[in-house]
């Protein structure tokens, strides 16, 4: 019984690994596309912390991302997501480069 809760654990584990790993992937493709959109340049993303969201219940992954609008100053924002959904986006205010 105990050798099956371990195989059990094991393959959870394993999971969520995979899970995680794709949510880090989606997140990169989206705020690559999003930058170019928006003609900033993406310099780094990295999974910050999850959180506990009320109305309604859910859990919540949050990103952090280091951006340039002038290739001279970087900012950082934050991608939200919920599963492997994309919730919200905040940017602070930046610089936008002269025409």
């Amino acid at each position: 019984m105990g050798e099956m809760l371990g195989i059990l654990l094991l393959i959870l584990i394993g999971a969520a690994f995979w899970h995680q790993r794709r949510q880090a992937e989606l997140a990169w493709q989206y705020m690559r596309r999003y930058c170019q959109h928006h003609d900033l340049q993406l310099l780094s993303l990295a999974r910050s912390h999850r959180a506990l969201a009320h109305q309604p219940l859910r859990l919540l992954t949050y990103y952090e991302f280091e951006f340039s609008s002038d290739g001279e100053s970087n900012y950082q924002g934050q991608l939200r997501m919920q599963g492997l959904h994309i919730v919200g986006v905040d940017l602070p205010p930046h610089r936008m480069p002269s025409q």
